[in-house]
C-alpha cells in the first residue's frame, strides 16, 4: 500500500476498529487511545510564524483539509512553528485570536490520530536569524524573563492537552556562546514544568541546533525531555540559491551527490560561505555527521529521544538529487530509531505544491 492511500484507520486496535467501523466511535473518541509515535512529521511554514509579505497570521489557505491530506499522506504528526511574540496582546495576556487556530490545528490532528509539536520559533529576545538577529535573551535577565512569562501563559493554555501534544523550547537558538544556552533551556523547562509535570518537552543544541554543537548540551535531569536537532548539510546543496543564505540566483546548480561549485561572484554582499571550490559532495559524509552525533549520545546520553526536527532542499535544486537528499537524511535518522519533521508543507521546501499535488520531497520521504 502507498502512503498516499495509508488510512486513517491506521491508529486503531483491532477491537476499536470493530466499534468504529460499527459506527459506535467517531474519530475524536479512538484518537485518545492512539499511541503517537513522532517518527515522521512536516512543518507548517509560514501559518503562525514567519508572517511577512502576503503570508498573515493564521490565514485561511491552511486548514482542516490541509491536516487530513497529511494524515493520508504517511506523516505521524506535524510540527508547528509559532511566533510567541505574536501571541501575546497589549496587557500581557494571550491574546485568544491568536491562540485560536493553534487549538483548532491540535484538535484537527487528534481526530485524525497525529500528534503536534509546538514549537516556539520565536520568542520574547530570541530568533535565529543571522543578520540582524535578536539574541539578548540569553543574557539580559529581563528578556528571559519576558520569554519565561510567554512559555509560562503559553503552557498553562494547554496542560490540559493529551500526550498527542509536545513542547519545543526554542527554534534554532543562536546565543554567543554555547555555554549560554544551558541555563536558558532550563529556566524554560522549569517553568513548563509549573503547569505539565510529565509531557515531552525538547530541547535543542546551539547555532541553529547543529549537530556539532550537540556535546556543549547539558540535558537536564527529566526523564520527559527529549533532544532536537535540525540537518540541512551541505548548505550549498540545500540552500543553493537562496538569498537569505547568500547566494546569488546565478550560483551554479549543485547536485547531489556531486561537487562544491566555485562560489566567486555568485554570493550576496555581507555574506559569507566557507566551500572549496571540487570539494566532493557525498552520501557518506550524511552518514558520518548522523554517526558523531550517535556515538556521542550513546556515552552520554543513550536513552534520550532524538528528533530531527527540520531537514529539507530549497526549490531550485534538481528533482533526481532532492529525492536522494531527502531520502539519506530520513533514512538515516531513522535507522536509529530518531524521529524527524521535514520542512516543510508547501512553500519553497514542500512536500506539496500549490495546486496539491506532491513534489520530490514527499517521494524522497515515501518512496513509491
Amino acid at each position: 500500500m502507498t502512503p498516499d492511500a495509508l488510512p486513517m484507520l491506521r491508529f486503531v486496535s483491532t477491537p476499536l476498529l470493530g466499534l468504529l467501523l460499527a459506527g459506535l466511535l467517531s474519530p475524536a473518541s479512538y484518537a485518545a487511545d492512539a499511541t503517537y509515535t513522532f517518527k515522521r512529521g512536516v512543518n507548517i511554514s509560514h501559518w503562525l510564524s514567519q508572517n511577512e509579505g502576503a503570508y498573515g497570521y493564521g490565514a485561511p489557505w491552511f486548514g482542516e483539509a490541509d491536516v487530513d491530506w497529511i494524515s493520508r499522506s504517511g506523516f505521524d504528526h506535524i510540527r508547528l512553528p509559532v511566533d510567541f511574540r505574536q501571541c501575546l496582546a497589549s496587557d500581557g495576556s494571550l491574546d485568544d485570536a491568536k491562540i485560536k487556530p493553534i487549538s483548532d490545528l491540535i484538535g484537527w490532528a487528534r481526530a485524525r490520530g497525529l500528534g503536534v509539536v509546538l514549537d516556539a520559533h520565536f520568542l520574547p529576545g530570541a530568533d535565529f536569524n543571522s543578520v540582524g538577529g535578536d539574541h539578548r535573551v540569553y543574557t539580559d535577565p529581563a528578556v528571559e524573563a519576558d520569554a519565561a512569562h510567554s512559555w509560562r501563559l503559553m503552557a498553562q493554555r494547554f496542560a490540559a492537552e493529551g500526550p498527542y501534544l509536545r513542547f519545543e523550547i526554542l527554534n534554532e537558538p543562536v546565543a554567543l556562546e554555547n555555554k549560554q544556552l544551558n541555563p536558558f533551556m532550563h529556566h524554560m523547562l522549569a517553568v513548563i514544568r509549573e503547569s505539565n509535570p510529565t509531557r515531552i518537552v525538547y530541547v535543542t543544541s546551539n547555532k541553529w541546533s547543529q549537530f556539532e554543537a550537540v556535546p556543549d548540551v547539558v540535558l537536564p535531569d527529566d526523564p520527559n525531555v527529549a533532544l532536537t536537532i535540525h540537518f540541512y548539510e551541505p548548505t550549498i546543496f540545500t540552500h543553493q540559491r537562496a538569498p537569505w543564505t547568500g547566494f546569488k540566483k546565478d550560483l551554479p546548480p549543485v547536485t547531489f551527490p556531486g561537487t562544491v561549485p566555485d562560489v566567486t561572484g555568485h554570493m550576496l554582499p555581507g555574506h559569507h560561505q566557507h566551500f572549496k571550490a571540487g570539494d566532493p559532495i557525498t552520501v557518506e559524509q550524511i552518514e558520518a555527521k548522523f554517526a558523531a552525533v550517535s556515538a556521542w549520545l550513546a556515552v552520554h546520553a543513550p536513552t534520550i529521544e532524538v528528533y530531527v526536527g527540520e531537514f529539507g532542499v530549497y526549490e531550485p535544486a534538481d528533482a533526481v538529487s532532492k529525492r536522494l537528499w531527502i531520502r539519506t537524511v530520513s533514512s538515516a535518522a531513522a535507522v536509529r530509531g530518531w524521529g524527524w519533521a521535514v520542512w516543510d508543507y508547501n512553500d519553497s521546501f514542500g512536500v506539496r505544491k500549490k495546486d496539491g499535488s506532491p513534489t520530490p520531497v514527499l517521494e524522497g520521504l515515501f518512496p513509491k
